[in-house]
């Protein structure tokens, strides 16, 4: 071995666990700072998306209020769904405060609708939409007029024959017995997405009267997205759980139409790399992504519209965003463990200069090799404690030293042969069952993998046996533990006596129960060797001319990589259970 300097492996200590220090210093600092930035990423998008949250809570609750509404009203008073005219006011009035609601209507059981209705975009334009006025099941538009409820019809609009009871609004709250959300979908005649809340109509006594909705244009949601303030490249969308979007904080479309066709975009669909990669995390919490070198943190949060309808929040935003915060601290971070470097290293430079002087004449004395020259060091030889200590020492270590170098490979060699056989001894009686000196459970375990894997390298078949004695219990019960430990033990012997002593496996499985494992032996021959078991227990008794008989499960596989170890002793545990049950004194195979 190659030597150092005594200043050398005091100086060079010092400097390392500096370094390490220093180092240790630097990363907690960076990694404290960044936990900090990413803190601040965090909080930035929890703040946002606590405001998408709340708006979008506020945004839906009115559907569910209104129809709560309608339905406890028309419940207790049925009679109100007999003319549906003056219902108009009422539902006019409803939707006034919320000028995204398209839709609140009624339909009753007998056909008739009744509807106010508003432009998505106009929303100060309010009409009523009906079916029953001028010809049973014909939906025409009139204008909203307060004295008559319904006013002049609107020519404008298209008439066409409308039947609500086959429309999905109504069969889905039928079908759902309570409120239940419409799909999302496009508006006919309107740019923008909407989505419906409808629910059944009982009265007291349980009967259907008919259906209750309404409806929300979702264009306020994409424009509420859009105006919320982000940091440069960031990113926010509203989807389903299926990854379809609602509104997104970009001017990006939200569907196509082809040939008449209309198809939602998608976070996967969508042509913006970033949100293709959001849409294989939509898992609520906090995320990180990388697209095209750039990373993001990415939090998704569920919004339960009640009756099973959840929706999802994303925001996304650059690392950089948060990032930047660690630029000046890791430079004074940086700045510190160099400065500290600096000051230990000198110290330890001093203290080696103190320490090394007397500590190189004890080197000198040593190397020497006389013990004269050991005992001619002046007392004290320095002004540290523990060095005169060592000094001292040396003076009182020559005298022994001859003595206990005589004797120390003899007394190490006897304490290492003892040590081995006592190991030896431990590891015998780790993996032997005590009472009937056969393999116990860590034994077969050990024994099995090694013949397992045997069998697996070599294609060997490979039959795995468990057996029980039968009435066991009733053994120990009527003769004692003693007597069923004979029977054990004599079990042992039979079952040892028709094995292969070198290449088949036999253990005690647990209590009465046994197993036996044979590598490269036929099926039938192992069936034989159990039979002729089982003759020695009926010609041989146990104990006390006390014969017994045992129940066997045999699994054969031909090739030993095609189970596991695990799998043959379920399977084998399996038919020692169903020999057991069907009369015991039997081998299932």
């Amino acid at each position: 071995m190659k030597s150092v300097p005594l200043r050398g492996l005091i100086v060079v200590p010092f400097v390392v666990l500096t370094l390490i220090a220093g180092i240790t210093l630097y990363l907690v600092s960076t990694i404290t700072i960044a936990n900090v930035a990413n803190s601040v990423g965090i909080q930035y998008i929890k703040e946002v998306e606590d405001r998408i949250y709340g708006h979008v809570r506020h945004f839906t609750a009115p559907l569910s209020s209104i129809v709560d509404i309608n339905r406890n009203a028309f419940s207790y008073r049925p009679e109100l769904l007999d003319s549906l005219t003056p219902l108009a006011s009422r539902l006019y009035e409803q939707a006034m405060p919320y000028p995204h609601m398209t839709f609140i209507s009624v339909a009753t059981t007998d056909g008739r609708y009744l509807s106010s209705t508003r432009n998505p975009f106009k929303t100060d334009h309010h009409s009523v939409a009906a079916n029953y006025v001028n010809k049973t099941l014909t939906m025409e538009g009139f204008e909203y007029d307060p004295v008559r409820h319904i006013g002049d019809k609107i020519e404008k609009d298209p008439s066409f024959s409308y039947d609500p009871r086959t429309r999905p609004f109504y069969q889905d709250a039928v079908q759902a017995q309570g409120m239940v959300w419409s799909k999302i979908h496009l508006y006919y005649g309107f740019p923008t997405l909407g989505i419906g809340l409808s629910g059944p109509i009982y009265d007291q006594q349980g009967k259907l009267l008919g259906v209750t909705a309404t409806s929300v244009a979702l264009t306020e949601l994409d424009d509420f997205l859009e105006s919320i303030a982000l940091v440069d490249n960031a990113y926010i969308f509203l989807a389903e759980r299926n990854g379809a979007l609602i509104a997104t904080s970009s001017k990006d479309e939200l569907y196509t139409i082809a040939n008449g066709i209309t198809t939602r975009v998608s976070l996967v669909t969508h042509p913006d790399k970033v949100f293709q990669m959001a849409s294989k995390q939509l898992e609520s919490g906090a995320h990180r992504l990388e697209v095209d070198g750039e990373n993001f943190l990415y939090h998704v949060r569920s919004i339960s519209l009640g009756y099973g309808e959840t929706w999802l929040i994303g925001i996304l935003i650059p690392s950089s965003h948060h990032e930047s915060v660690l630029a000046e601290h890791n430079q004074a971070a940086l700045f510190i463990t160099l400065m500290l470097f600096a000051c230990i290293a000198l110290v330890g430079s001093l203290i080696a200069w103190y320490i090394c002087k007397p500590i190189q004449r004890l080197n000198q004395a040593a190397n020497d090799q006389n013990l004269e020259s050991i005992q001619k060091l002046p007392q004290p030889l320095s002004g540290i404690s523990e060095i005169n200590s060592l000094s001292q020492g040396l003076h009182l270590m020559a005298d022994n030293l001859a003595d206990i170098m005589q004797n120390l490979d003899k007394k190490v060699a006897q304490r290492t042969s003892h040590l081995e056989d006592e190991n030896e001894n431990l590891l015998e009686c780790s993996i032997t069952d005590e009472l009937t000196n056969l393999h116990n459970r860590r034994g077969l375990n050990q024994a099995f993998e090694r013949t397992f894997k045997y069998a697996q390298q070599q294609n060997k078949s490979i039959t795995f046996v468990l057996c029980d004695i039968d009435h066991f219990k009733g053994v120990n019960d009527k003769f004692g533990h003693s007597a069923g430990d004979l029977a054990l033990v004599e079990v042992a012997k039979i079952l040892k006596s028709h094995l292969r002593s070198t290449q088949d496996i036999v253990a005690r499985y647990g209590g009465e129960e046994f197993a036996l494992v044979f590598v490269d032996t036929d099926l039938n021959h192992v069936i034989a060797r159990m039979n002729k078991i089982r003759q020695d227990f009926v010609a041989k008794p146990v104990f006390d001319n006390q014969h017994i008989t045992m129940s066997f499960g045999i699994t054969y596989i031909e090739d030993a990589s095609s189970t596991s170890q695990q799998m043959l002793i379920d399977v084998t545990d399996a038919k020692l259970y169903r020999a057991k049950n069907s009369g015991r004194d039997k081998i299932v195979s």
